[in-house]
C-alpha cells in the first residue's frame, strides 16, 4: 500500500472514530418507562446499603470495582457508546436515592451520554490511579451509580475500570453488564447504535413486587425468630475486648494443594451437598477448633434470581441468611455436613425473608451486649470474576483491593481465573482481628480443606475459647455520669416514647438502624459533637453514648486549645475555608477523589461533617483573624470558600488574615458574578470591568480580589485566581436553604405555599438592547471541579464559573411542578419585584471543568435540592 492510501486509511478510520464519539454523545431518545418517570420504594437488600450510608459506613465499603485488562486494539468512544446504551437500557445504573420524611425512594434520572474518562499511566502509578478510582465514595442522593475508567498503558494495552455502588449491582449484575457491554461494543464498532435494543427487566418494578408481597413473610419471620432466638455472635479468636470493627479489610490468601477443589466436590457429592455447604461445614469447624463454642452463626448470600424475570435483571438481588446448626454431640466433618446441610436447606426454604426484617423482628437479640452485629462471620465460595471481553482483545481480570470489610472475619474458597486450582481466602477486619491471627485462622482452613478433600472422615478439633470479645451491656462500665448523659436521656425519650434510665438499651426500648440515624442527627444539633448513628448502636445506653460524647468534646476542646503550628501540613496539603458549606463540601469531596491531603476549616459543631482519612480538621470561623492566619501556615495551597453573605466587613478582615497566613502556592478565591455590578453589555465576560451600582455583597467581593492581587505581587507566593461564581445549585443542606430563602426564595415561598408567582418582566440591558430576565447558575461539583483546577495549575487570571442560565418563567414553572403546586406566574402589578437578573455571564475558561455531566442539569439539580 503506498503511503498515500496509508494516510487515506488511517484518516477515515479517525474520522468515523469521530463519528462515532458523536454519535455516543447524543441521548438516544426513546419512549420514558415506568421505571424512569416516578419514585419506586428501595427492595430490602437496598435499603440496608442506604441505612448503611446514612449510619456513616458508606465511603468505599460498598464500592464495587469491575476491572479488565484489555490488550489489543481498543476503541473508547465505541466502548463509551456501548456503555451510555447500557445505562439506557438499566435504570437502576442511573437512579438516585433521596429521602422523604425519614423513608428513601429510588428515582431513575434521565438517560444521557456516560462519559468515559481516559487517562495514561504504567506500572505502579496505573496501580494507584485504579485504587483511588475505585475508593472514591459514592453520593447517592444525586448519583451517578457507576462511574468508567480507562488507564491506556500502550496504544493496545488498556485496563478498564467500572466502579458500581452496591445498591446498584451483585455479583451476577457483573456478567449480564460484561455481555451487554461486549455486544454493544460489537455493534459500535459495526457503525451501530449502542447495542440491543431489547427491553430490560426493571429493577423498580423488582423492588415495587417485594414490597407488595411483605404480608405473606409473617410465616418465615416466626421461622427466623425462633431459630435464631438467643443467639450471639461468634467470639472471634484473638480479639480484645471491647474492641470495635473499623471497616478497615486485610485479605490472607493461600494456595491450596493440586486435586484440592476436585476433592471438596467429590465430598461434597457423596454426601448429597453442594461445594458450598462443604466449604460453610469448613468454616463452622475452625470455628469450633479455635473457640470451643458449640452455639456459632455463619452468614451467607442467597439469591433471588430464580424468580420469574430477574435472570438478566441489573441490580441487588441478595439475601443474608444467618445459618446456626444443632452441633451438640457432632464429633467428625461428616457428621457436622450433614448437620449444616439440613440447616441450609431448612434456611433456604425461608430465604424470602428479607435480613432487615429479620433484625429488625429480633429487636436487642440481633446484637450483643457490645453493640456487635449477630453475623459478623460469613462463608462464601467465589468462581472465575467476570471479564469484559471487547472484540478483537485478550482480556483477563484485574483485582482492584479497596482495603475494606464488611463483616468482621469471611472464609472463602476462590477458584483461579485460569480453572483447576483453588486458593483459600480470609477476610478480615483490621480493628477485630490483627494480621497474625488472621493468617493463622488461614492456614487452619487451607489445611482442613486439604484434609476432607482427601478423607471427610476427620475427627473435630475442640479449642478452648479465646478472649471475649463482648463488654458491659452499652459498652462502658458503671461509674459517674458524664456530662452529655441528660441529652442523650432527654433525645432517647422524645424519639423512642420513654425516657431511659442511665443504663437504658437503646434495643430494648424499641431503638432501630433508621431511629439511630435520627438520634444522632439531634444529639449533633445540641450538643455539637462529632456522633453517627453507628455510634447510637454501638454505645446503646445513655451512660455509655454520653461517656463517649464527652470524650470528643474533651478532644475538640483540646485541638482548639492548640494552635495548628506553621509548616506542620504535609506536602501538597490543600487548606479549603467552609468545608462544610455547600461549595466547600464539593471541594472537600473533589480534592479527597484526587488523593489530595487536605485541611479543612470548619466551624467546631460542623467538624463531624468531614472527620475522613486524609483530612485535617481545623475548627474556626471567618471572626477568629489567629485562627485564620495559622490555619494558612504551612500548606502548599488555599481554596478559599467561606463567607458570611451578609457582613462583608467579616469577610474582607477575614481575606486579610488568610492572606497574611499564606506563605506559597497558589491562593483561589471563590468570588460572585456581583462583583461585576451592572455591566452596560449584556455579555459578561472576565476582563468585563465592573460598574456601578455594586450591592453591598458584590463590593466586598471585589474588595477582596484586590487584596489578593496585591497579595499575589509578593515574590515567591505562587499563582492567585479569583472564581466568579453565580448563583451555585447542589444536593446540600446550606444550598437548599439559599434556595428556598436566598435570591429565589420568593419564587420558592410562594409556590409552595399556593400563591401566585410575581416574576420581573424581561427587559433590556442598557445600550445592549436585549431582553431577558433570568438566573445565572452553576453546580456546586462543577465549581469544585473549577477551583481544584485553578489550584493545580497555578496562574494569575479571573475565571467566570457558570454553567448556565434560566429564565424565571421556566424555573417558576419547574418549581411549580416539583411541588406540585397550584400557583400561577404573573406579572409585576407596577415594579418588578427584587429578582431581576438580565445579564448574561461567559465562561471562555476551564470549559472542559465546566463541562455538564450526568444530573448536573439545572433540572435534577433543583430537584435533588429539595429533596435534601
Amino acid at each position: 500500500m503506498s503511503g498515500d492510501a496509508s494516510a487515506e486509511v488511517l484518516r477515515q478510520r479517525e474520522l468515523l472514530r469521530l463519528a462515532r464519539r458523536g454519535a455516543g454523545a447524543r441521548p438516544v431518545a426513546r419512549p420514558p418507562s415506568r421505571e424512569d418517570s416516578g419514585r419506586a420504594p428501595l427492595s430490602h437488600a437496598q435499603h440496608r446499603m442506604w441505612l448503611m450510608d446514612r449510619l456513616g459506613r458508606g465511603g468505599a465499603l460498598y464500592n464495587v470495582p469491575f476491572a479488565t485488562r484489555v490488550r489489543g486494539p481498543f476503541d473508547d468512544a465505541a466502548f463509551e457508546t456501548a456503555l451510555t446504551g447500557l445505562v439506557r437500557r438499566h435504570a437502576v445504573l442511573r437512579t438516585r436515592y433521596g429521602g422523604h420524611d425519614g423513608e428513601p425512594y429510588q428515582e431513575a434520572v434521565p438517560a444521557g451520554r456516560v462519559p468515559v474518562e481516559t487517562v495514561e499511566a504504567a506500572g505502579d502509578a496505573a496501580r494507584r490511579l485504579l485504587e483511588a478510582e475505585a475508593a472514591r465514595p459514592f453520593d447517592l442522593a444525586t448519583g451517578p451509580v457507576l462511574r468508567a475508567l480507562v488507564v491506556r498503558h500502550a496504544p493496545d494495552d488498556h485496563t478498564i475500570l467500572l466502579t458500581f455502588h452496591h445498591i446498584a449491582v451483585d455479583g451476577a449484575s457483573l456478567e449480564v453488564i460484561a455481555r451487554e457491554l461486549d455486544e454493544g461494543y460489537r455493534a459500535a464498532l459495526d457503525g451501530g447504535g449502542p447495542g440491543p435494543e431489547r427491553d430490560a427487566a426493571s429493577y423498580a418494578e423488582f423492588a415495587r413486587r417485594e414490597r407488595a408481597g411483605a404480608p405473606a413473610l409473617e410465616e418465615g419471620l416466626a421461622y427466623w425468630t425462633r431459630r435464631l432466638a438467643h443467639a450471639r455472635p461468634v467470639p472471634l479468636p484473638g480479639a480484645a475486648p471491647g474492641a470495635r470493627g473499623r471497616g478497615e479489610g486485610s485479605v490472607v490468601r493461600l494456595p491450596l494443594a493440586p486435586g484440592t477443589l476436585d476433592g471438596l466436590r467429590a465430598t461434597g457429592r457423596a454426601h448429597r451437598a453442594t461445594l458450598f455447604t462443604v466449604v460453610l461445614a469448613g468454616a463452622f469447624a475452625v470455628l469450633l477448633a479455635e473457640t470451643g463454642e458449640r452455639d456459632l452463626v455463619i452468614g451467607c448470600a442467597s439469591s433471588h434470581r430464580d424468580r420469574a424475570g430477574a435472570r438478566d435483571l441489573v441490580g441487588l438481588c441478595v439475601n443474608t441468611l444467618p445459618i446456626r446448626p444443632d452441633l451438640s454431640g457432632v464429633e467428625d466433618f461428616t457428621g457436622l455436613l450433614s448437620r449444616v446441610r439440613e440447616t441450609l436447606l431448612e434456611a433456604q426454604r425461608h430465604r424470602d425473608v428479607p435480613f432487615d426484617l429479620m433484625v429488625r423482628r429480633l429487636g436487642a437479640g440481633a446484637r450483643d451486649g457490645g453493640g456487635n452485629a449477630l453475623v459478623a462471620v460469613t462463608a462464601d465460595v467465589l468462581g472465575r470474576p467476570p471479564v469484559l471481553r471487547p472484540a478483537g482483545t485478550e482480556c483477563e481480570p484485574v483485582d482492584v483491593p479497596l482495603g475494606t470489610a464488611k463483616f468482621a472475619l469471611g472464609f472463602c474458597l476462590e477458584e483461579d481465573a485460569e480453572g483447576g486450582g483453588a486458593h483459600c481466602v480470609v477476610h478480615h477486619d483490621r480493628g477485630l482481628l490483627g494480621e497474625e491471627t488472621a493468617r493463622g485462622l488461614a492456614h487452619r482452613f487451607a489445611g482442613l480443606l486439604e484434609a476432607v478433600a482427601k478423607d471427610p472422615a476427620q475427627p473435630l478439633s475442640f479449642g478452648g475459647r479465646g478472649a471475649e470479645a463482648t463488654v458491659p451491656a452499652g459498652g462502658a462500665a458503671p461509674g459517674a455520669l458524664g456530662a452529655a448523659v441528660p441529652a442523650v436521656r432527654d433525645v432517647f425519650g422524645e424519639l423512642l416514647g420513654e425516657r431511659p434510665a442511665p443504663d437504658g438499651d437503646f434495643f430494648l426500648l424499641g431503638g432501630h438502624s433508621l431511629l439511630a440515624v435520627r438520634v444522632a442527627d439531634r444529639l449533633r444539633e445540641r450538643l455539637r459533637v462529632p456522633v453517627t448513628g453507628l455510634d447510637v448502636l454501638e454505645h446503646r445506653t445513655p451512660r455509655a453514648l454520653g461517656a463517649l460524647l464527652d470524650g470528643r468534646a474533651r478532644q475538640r476542646s483540646a485541638r482548639r486549645a492548640c494552635a495548628v503550628p506553621a509548616g506542620s501540613a504535609r506536602p501538597g496539603t490543600v487548606l479549603v475555608t467552609g468545608g462544610t458549606g455547600g461549595v466547600g463540601a464539593f471541594v472537600l469531596r473533589e480534592l479527597a477523589a484526587r488523593g489530595r491531603p487536605v485541611r479543612a476549616l470548619v466551624r467546631p459543631e460542623s467538624a463531624h461533617l468531614v472527620a475522613a482519612d486524609g483530612v485535617e480538621v481545623v475548627e474556626g470561623d471567618l471572626a477568629d483573624a489567629d485562627g485564620l492566619r495559622a490555619a494558612a501556615g504551612g500548606v502548599d495551597h488555599v481554596i478559599h470558600a467561606a463567607c458570611t453573605f451578609t457582613s462583608p466587613d467579616v469577610d474582607v478582615a477575614a481575606m486579610r488574615a488568610l492572606l497574611a497566613g499564606w506563605r506559597r502556592g497558589s491562593f483561589v478565591f471563590v468570588s460572585s458574578v456581583d462583583a461585576y455590578g451592572r455591566p452596560e453589555t449584556a455579555e459578561v465576560c472576565e476582563d468585563t470591568p465592573p460598574r456601578e451600582p455594586l450591592t453591598g455583597y458584590g463590593r466586598g467581593k471585589l474588595v477582596c480580589e484586590r487584596l489578593l492581587w496585591e497579595a499575589a505581587g509578593t515574590s515567591g507566593r505562587g499563582g492567585a485566581s479569583v472564581v466568579r461564581a453565580p448563583l451555585v445549585w447542589g444536593p446540600h443542606p446550606r444550598l437548599r436553604d439559599q434556595l428556598r430563602w436566598g435570591a429565589t426564595g420568593e419564587v420558592f415561598q410562594a409556590a409552595k405555599a399556593g400563591e401566585p408567582v410575581v416574576l420581573p418582566r424581561a427587559g433590556a440591558v442598557p445600550d445592549s438592547g436585549e431582553e431577558w430576565s433570568g438566573v445565572p447558575w452553576v453546580h456546586a461539583a462543577a465549581l469544585a471541579r473549577v477551583l481544584v483546577a485553578c489550584a493545580e495549575r497555578p496562574e494569575r487570571r479571573t475565571v467566570n464559573a457558570v454553567g448556565g442560565h434560566v429564565a424565571w418563567a421556566d424555573f417558576a414553572a419547574e418549581l411549580i411542578r416539583l411541588l406540585g403546586s397550584p400557583s400561577e406566574v404573573r406579572p409585576p402589578a407596577d415594579t418588578d419585584p427584587g429578582l431581576l437578573h438580565r445579564h448574561r455571564y461567559r465562561a471562555s475558561a476551564l470549559t472542559g471543568e465546566l463541562a455538564e455531566r450526568p444530573g448536573e442539569d439545572w433540572r435534577s439539580v433543583v430537584a435533588a435540592m429539595l429533596e435534601v
